[in-house]
């Protein structure tokens, strides 16, 4: 289990690596479900906006 990961970017490779390998599926995964037809890009995009507010980052567009 990932113990915490704080804003001076702390935490072991370990973690880190956690981190990563999750935001990639969670990245393919809406990849998919637009490219299926299953979610469309606004959705992607509400999420991603969500996302990257809660973040306090600048969100991607799908």
């Amino acid at each position: 289990m990932i113990s915490e990961i704080n804003d001076q970017d702390e935490g072991t490779t370990e973690e880190r690596g956690e981190v990563h390998f999750l935001a990639a599926i969670a990245d393919e995964l809406i990849r998919r479900l637009v490219h299926t037809g299953a979610m469309r890009k606004a959705d992607a995009n509400a999420i991603e906006s969500a996302v990257a507010e809660r973040l306090g980052t600048s969100p991607r567009a799908w």
